[in-house]
This record gives C-alpha cells, sequence and structure tokens, in this order.
C-alpha cells in the first residue's frame, strides 16, 4: 500500500476513533489500537518534512501533465503544501487524548477496592 494511501486510512481511522471516544475509553485494547496511527502519522509526516519526496510538487506535476491546458492549479492543493504539518498535527493532538485516557484507565485498575 502506498505509504501516502496508508496515511489517509490512518487519518479517517483517527477521526473514527475520536467519534466514538466515550465507548473507546472504556477499553485499553482499542485505546492502543487507536494510538497506532497517531504513531504512524507522527512518523510519516516528519519523513515528509525531511524526505525527498514532496507532495505539492509531484501533485502539481501530474496535474499539469494530465491537464495540459490548465494554466493554474486548483485551490486544494493547497492541501499538498499542508499536509505533513496536518497529520503531525493531528497524529500529536489525538495520541496525546488517546494516551490520557489510556493513563486514566490504568490509574482506575490500581486503584484499591
Amino acid at each position: 500500500m502506498n505509504p501516502l494511501i496508508f496515511s489517509l486510512v490512518s487519518l479517517i481511522l483517527v477521526a473514527v476513533s475520536a467519534n466514538f471516544l466515550s465507548l473507546i475509553k472504556e477499553s485499553k485494547i482499542l485505546l492502543y489500537i487507536s494510538t497506532i496511527p497517531c504513531i504512524y502519522l507522527v512518523i510519516y509526516g516528519i519523513y515528509l518534512i525531511f524526505g525527498p519526496l514532496d507532495l505539492y510538487e509531484d501533485g502539481s506535476k501530474n496535474y499539469f501533465n494530465k491537464n495540459p491546458s490548465e494554466k493554474e492549479l486548483p485551490v486544494v492543493f493547497i492541501i499538498l503544501k499542508l499536509y505533513q504539518y496536518i497529520i503531525i498535527l493531528v497524529g500529536i493532538v489525538f495520541g496525546y487524548v488517546f494516551s490520557n485516557k489510556l493513563k486514566d484507565n490504568k490509574s482506575k485498575d490500581n486503584e484499591p477496592s
């Protein structure tokens, strides 16, 4: 699977996990599973910033190759300039949320009855 597609799938998984946080926060296993895409998003975002790949440049070249009559890029391509920062931010924020819920879960388990 292409890493870009995998990052989009991870974004969707994080969004679904965040929407069902009230159900997920009760289970340690689901919290661990929800944290894994967050970690991937942060790692892939850092790779995009420092790595050899430029999504904006790649996407704009492909767009103009397929549409030679076009003079300007669509506005949606601005997202490609910011994509690596967006996925890092989402990964850090929701990774923090899930890890805090996991810590709360562990502290509840350690309380004496």
